[in-house]
């Protein structure tokens, strides 16, 4: 591949990688997921954190790092960031099997 730019994006952890190969443009987005999984398992393991959510009005159910946003975007053609909150939990739900990584919670949304 013909490299033209690598940036890397200290906020998000993505290194992006535009190049050509064969005639074709290549846009390639790499980051490392497995801290942000640390952290999902932790409060996923933590039946405490949930209860203290829910008990303050609020539920934290899912962590989306930038990394499953790429991946959403690119395999599936769903944009998180533009996305009402309703659509994201629509297609969520009906992708747990993919993304059962990305839940906090045990529990039905």
């Amino acid at each position: 591949m013909r490299l033209f730019e690598k940036t890397y994006d200290p906020l998000t952890g993505l290194t992006t990688t535009i190049g050509s190969q064969d005639g074709r443009m290549v846009v390639k987005t790499e980051g490392d997921i497995g801290p942000s999984l640390d952290y999902t398992a932790a409060l996923r393991n933590d039946p405490a954190y949930s209860k203290a959510g829910i008990k303050k009005g609020l539920w934290h159910c899912i962590h989306i790092p930038p990394v499953a946003i790429a991946k959403m975007m690119t395999e599936d053609g769903f944009d998180v960031v533009t996305a009402h909150p309703k659509e994201i939990r629509k297609f969520l739900t009906k992708n747990r099997a993919k993304y059962a990584y990305l839940f906090v919670t045990e529990g039905k949304l």
